[in-house]
């Protein structure tokens, strides 16, 4: 737990050293994210649908509600 002291002196200081602290943690975390993810490999199978499949960006937006 981050003592509550320190808390109060990042509050406290101003913006320009604040944000320099959001960036070392946020540089910290994605170092950890990194070493904390193993890379997954994966295959991609292509597959043929018999025929070229036309596509209407119209017709698909169309039938899409927001």
């Amino acid at each position: 737990m981050i003592d509550t002291k320190t808390v109060q002196e990042i509050q406290d200081a101003p913006i320009e050293e604040r944000i320099q602290v959001i960036e070392q943690i946020l540089q910290s975390l994605k170092k950890d994210i990194q070493k904390a993810q193993p890379t997954k490999t994966f295959t991609v199978r292509t597959f043929n649908l018999g025929s070229e499949v036309p596509i209407d960006r119209d017709q698909i937006y169309a039938e899409r509600t927001l």
